[in-house]
């Protein structure tokens, strides 16, 4: 599924289920972490329900932008929030206009076709100097990651029908070498990643992601080992289940 495909399924979810792309909030509170707002003018690409621009608009940016390419979704976030300073537009990020300080994708990049192609698009045409991205990306280091992607590459078992990508911290680092950008990063959701919340998480995607292979597992023989495990698991600024980046044009 390529990312036309994706944009004809969000929009049909947007539609019946709007919760389904609710985001975890251990996410959305580390992009806000990573940076002063104030006084900024801010894009958010794939604002999804508009939780992000809204927490972004009220912590005293001058102007946001939220985008989505879905027009179900955009309703959604026009129903929801009425900010003097927060608009929101139905549109994809190749047809923008304007640059601002700061761009702003929460688990984006990894649904692109070509993510860093667009990335260095975004960063040249829309951001001024010295501004900023701060874009959030799952992680796969981590006890999470691990039992997804081995499933994902000895088996092709996909843990989600939406993500075309699978990112290292070192694809962004050497993106920005390449580039001369500056870079740093750090995980969040440890929890998600190798802790009580990966149990939860994976009690029912597991299960979903067995059945729509036909194949069959001893799931909660696994969970039961994960539970065990769980307190020998190293923890430190790779291993969150979500990584947040921050790379800076100069």
């Amino acid at each position: 599924m390529n990312n036309e495909g994706l944009k004809n399924k969000y929009e049909k979810i947007w539609g019946s289920n709007p919760q389904f792309f609710t985001p975890y909030f251990g996410e959305t509170l580390g992009m806000i972490n990573m940076y002063d707002w104030s006084g900024k003018e801010v894009l958010e690409i794939g604002c999804g329900e508009g939780g992000l621009s809204s927490m972004i608009a009220s912590l005293g940016a001058k102007k946001v932008l939220a985008t989505d390419y879905s027009s179900e979704a955009i309703k959604t976030c026009k129903k929801s929030y009425f900010l003097e300073n927060l608009n929101f537009e139905a549109k994809s990020h190749k047809n923008l206009k304007g640059r601002f300080d700061v761009i702003v994708m929460e688990g984006v990049l990894e649904h692109i076709d070509k993510p860093f192609d667009d990335l260095n698009m975004l960063i040249k045409n829309h951001l001024r100097k010295n501004g900023v991205v701060i874009a959030s990306c799952p992680s796969f280091l981590n006890l999470r990651g691990h039992i997804w992607m081995t499933l994902q590459l000895l088996f092709n078992v996909p843990m989600t029908l939406t993500d075309l990508h699978f990112f290292l911290p070192s694809d962004f680092e050497n993106f920005c070498r390449k580039n001369k950008y500056q870079l740093e990063y750090k995980s969040v959701e440890q929890d998600w990643g190798s802790g009580g919340k990966l149990l939860l998480d994976y009690n029912k995607r597991l299960r979903n992601a067995l059945k729509d292979k036909d194949m069959k597992g001893d799931v909660d023989r696994l969970l039961s080992w994960i539970k065990k495990i769980i307190k020998y698991q190293q923890c430190n600024n790779d291993t969150g289940a979500i990584i947040v980046y921050k790379i800076k044009k100069k």
